[in-house]
């Protein structure tokens, strides 16, 4: 077991990446199956069940909880994997299933991270892990934002990509869900070196309205390429003149524009060198 920060970006991310969800589910599903045949009975499921931490306090620290309310509670996840009510679950109703109670899970957990303890095989610490690896610490400063912005073939470039990316119904046009994720990437919550501190759900619910609002120039309720372009630099712009020309280090997110402009610093240094 150990110690992790999660929120429900971090699960929602992990369920989103079909290599990654599908390839961890296919080998639980595997190493759950003793016997081999396909299938899973309830005894074979019991620990996965265990692993989704339906009885918590704080931080992940489990409650003491009656025998009978855990056996009656563990039944009762295993009838919803089993959707066919034929005493076993197969790969797809294990896949369906786990999605489904990772998504209410996100849900639940929202954007604020918390801390818990997780199972080293877990389907959240997995989560986590990826999680990691697309995290970087880099040195950024006001002039580095700056010269990416004004670079119209690199900032233009990613603008467009990430909007694409983004645009997951290929409409033209961002909602709020579909922009959230973006809007975390602004960092707005931080102390120093790129930590973010534990803010109100609430606050956090306002604020990121707040700054869809800021990028629906026409008040339409969803955002445009050329909107999101105009905001974007603005913002970056804004952070360049908050963060000023003295190096501090960050935490980024890989597909970030911060980490893009960090990218782009390091292409031009080793290019001179």
């Amino acid at each position: 077991m150990s110690v992790e920060l999660l929120d429900g970006a971090i699960i929602l991310g992990f369920i989103e990446d079909d290599e990654a969800f599908n390839g961890s589910v296919e080998d639980r599903f595997s190493h759950l199956d003793t016997n081999q045949d396909g299938l899973l009975t309830y005894s074979e499921m019991l620990k996965e069940l265990q692993c989704f931490r339906m009885f918590e306090t704080h931080f992940g620290i489990d409650v003491k909880t009656d025998p009978d309310e855990l056996s009656h509670v563990y039944n009762s996840l295993f009838l919803q994997f089993d959707h066919d009510s034929n005493g076993s679950v197969d790969l797809e109703e294990f896949k369906a299933e786990t999605k489904q109670m990772m998504v209410a899970m996100a849900n639940n957990l929202g954007f604020l991270p918390v801390q818990m303890i997780l199972d080293e095989g877990s389907f959240l610490k997995k989560a986590v892990d990826r999680e990691l690896t697309k995290l970087h610490v880099e040195l950024l400063d006001g002039a580095i934002i700056l010269g990416f912005i004004e670079d119209d073939e690199a900032f233009n470039g990613s603008v467009e990509d990430r909007f694409s990316h983004l645009d997951t119904n290929q409409d033209g046009l961002l909602t709020y869900p579909e922009m959230l994720k973006e809007l975390q990437c602004f960092r707005m919550f931080e102390t120093h070196f790129g930590i973010d501190v534990k803010t109100d759900p609430d606050e956090l619910s306002h604020v990121y309205n707040s700054l869809f609002l800021q990028f629906d120039h026409d008040s339409n309720g969803s955002v445009d390429l050329e909107e999101f372009k105009a905001e974007t630099k603005q913002m970056m712009v804004a952070m360049a003149n908050n963060l000023g020309f003295l190096p501090v280090q960050m935490i980024l997110d890989e597909d970030s524009f911060l980490k893009k402009a960090v990218d782009r610093e390091l292409t031009k240094l080793q290019s001179h060198n």
